[in-house]
């Protein structure tokens, strides 16, 4: 018999805080709602829910619900992490559950995009549902390797969204990615991937967030790419992708004289976000 509907959001911003308030829709999943319950807000550092016990059946008529007799659950469902957030009235028949999405106000860098809320009273009465914050222009991290000289790759990811890799004739090559996340390299005893599979072993960052992705070309250039590129997932670990270069790409290149580039869509596994990474070709 409890309700929930979005209330408002706050976003900081060097050049003007942005603030949103959503006119109310309640939502009960079994009684006004047949599936599962989610929220989609806006890119936001901060956001707010209210909160409601219906008493009948017509919606008119709701319980007074003080907020110390709650129990309120809020975690990053990637990593099982508590997510900051208060419960308090807003008036006698409703609350306001307030969730800092972004871990430090003071630097907002980190947002959590994918947020689990339970709410139950001490009558047991209690409403679960998932809160997606839209966020963007997060970095890419990535390695770009040739396959001919592997032992003269990087140890570490470097960051970009629309980056540019060159490449030989004489080597096929691979672009090691991480969505969000830097990779290292690390040893056999600690690691979370590895590529070439159980050859070169990589731990990833510990972050909010952590999903897995689905990884596919969207879309390149000119037609040769997409005889010369592939991307897939890691083997055995989908939190990060492999995209393949033929060698052949080079020959295109000077043929056509030009320099080409390959756009990858990346979906969150659980979240549904969707981004792209852009790789451009040279020579």
């Amino acid at each position: 018999m409890l309700q929930a509907s979005m209330r408002d959001m706050l976003l900081l911003q060097d050049d003007g805080d942005i603030t949103n308030t959503f006119s109310l829709s309640y939502y009960e999943p079994g009684f006004n709602l047949l599936s599962p319950l989610e929220f989609e807000f806006p890119r936001c550092d901060r956001l707010s829910l209210s909160i409601r016990k219906r008493a009948d059946d017509t919606e008119t008529l709701f319980n007074s619900i003080p907020y110390d007799t709650f129990e309120v659950t809020v975690i990053d469902p990637t990593n099982g992490e508590t997510i900051p957030h208060t419960l308090e009235n807003d008036t006698e028949t409703t609350l306001v559950l307030t969730i800092t999405n972004a871990i430090t106000l003071n630097n907002p860098t980190v947002r959590v995009r994918v947020i689990d809320v339970y709410v139950k009273d001490n009558a047991n009465d209690f409403i679960k549902f998932r809160v997606l914050v839209d966020d963007q222009d997060k970095s890419f991290h990535y390695i770009f390797v040739d396959t001919n000289d592997i032992s003269g790759r990087n140890s570490v990811t470097v960051q970009g969204r629309d980056i540019y890799v060159t490449v030989k004739a004489s080597s096929d090559h691979y672009v090691l990615f991480s969505p969000y996340a830097y990779l290292k390299e690390s040893t056999i005893s600690d690691y979370d991937l590895s590529y070439p599979l159980n050859t070169v072993f990589y731990t990833r960052q510990d972050t909010y967030n952590n999903e897995d992705y689905f990884f596919s070309i969207s879309s390149y250039s000119h037609a040769f790419i997409g005889d010369v590129v592939s991307v897939m997932n890691v083997p055995l670990y989908h939190k990060a992708g492999v995209l393949l270069v033929d060698n052949r790409i080079y020959k295109d290149i000077i043929e056509a004289g030009i320099n080409p580039y390959v756009e990858i869509a990346v979906v969150g596994e659980l979240s549904g976000i969707s981004d792209v990474f852009k790789i451009n070709f040279t020579t």
